[in-house]
């Protein structure tokens, strides 16, 4: 029997949820980075299979908004809200149950009206006891169908996973066609890329102040030219990203370029500019023309 649905992956900042899809693709669909609101975008990942169809639902953290970025990034959320088949709440085992799950609890209670398991991440850091805990919080929310705990990153069994969240779909459509991973643009992967290998090299307020935009992509002599510009807020910041004798951009570059040629098995070129926009992040024209299109 065919089945196939959407499930929305949502928790806190760095629980693990772009980790999981991963995981579930065995190759890079999410950006990853230990930087908290990595994911900006609602980012789909589309699992194929002889008798079943999943649209899982990339989102970013819950957070309380400080600029029109991240409003932006709230309303990703909330749209992948809509219409879900199965919701997957994943949480940060380290932190456990804490004030801000809490407060994200009351929220997907309100706005969902799915199936749900919660997933406690991060087994591998915490004692079996605490795990335990955690687990019975959960539970006695009443507001989940199942709860389990897990390493996504060390000890995470895929097939497990996915036979349980098709026990939770119903529908019996093909939305995407069965070669389809990803709904988003070559242009979009290029520029999500490149925002992780600046996120994992730098730190504090930077990976917050980076945006990537792609100007120009051509094929020459079967080299794919790429130009790119990387904006940030303030001279400071470009400094860093640039680094002493551009050697921090350098590297970003070469890492960068690794990904790229295996995404698109061919030569890569890549120009990678580095710009000031001053407070793009509050303001909504800057916005929209990076791609963080408001409604």
């Amino acid at each position: 029997m065919f089945k196939s649905g959407f499930v929305a992956i949502v928790g806190s900042p760095n629980a693990g949820k772009s980790s999981l899809i991963n995981k579930i693709f065995n190759q890079k669909i999410s950006i990853v980075s230990d930087k908290v609101q990595t994911t900006r975008d609602m980012i789909k990942g589309i699992y194929n299979d002889e008798n079943s169809q999943i649209v899982f639902l990339d989102t970013p953290g819950f957070h309380h908004p400080q600029n029109k970025l991240q409003v932006y990034m709230n309303h990703q959320i909330e749209m992948a809200l809509t219409q879900l088949d199965l919701l997957i709440y994943v949480v940060d085992a380290e932190y456990g149950m804490a004030k801000k799950e809490i407060n994200n609890l009351k929220n997907i209670e309100n706005k969902t009206c799915c199936k749900r398991i919660a997933l406690v991440n991060k087994l591998d850091l915490i004692s079996q006891e605490k795990a335990l805990k955690i687990i019975t919080q959960l539970d006695e929310t009443g507001l989940f169908d199942a709860v389990s705990a897990t390493s996504i990153r060390h000890g995470f069994n895929r097939e497990s996973f996915i036979k349980e969240v098709k026990s939770y779909l119903s529908d019996d459509y093909r939305y995407y066609e069965d070669e389809q991973m990803t709904d988003y643009s070559d242009e979009f992967y290029i520029e999500e890329i490149i925002r992780e290998k600046i996120n994992n090299r730098t730190f504090e307020e930077i990976p917050h102040s980076v945006a990537v935009k792609v100007k120009e992509m051509q094929i020459e002599n079967n080299i794919l030219h790429i130009l790119v510009d990387v904006y940030v807020e303030r001279d400071s910041q470009k400094g860093i990203i640039i680094g002493r004798g551009g050697q921090s951009l350098k590297e970003i570059g070469k890492k960068s370029r690794v990904e790229l040629k295996k995404y698109f098995a061919t030569a890569i070129y890549l120009d990678i500019h580095v710009k000031v926009l001053s407070k793009w992040a509050q303001q909504e024209r800057s916005l929209d023309n990076l791609g963080y299109f408001q409604d």
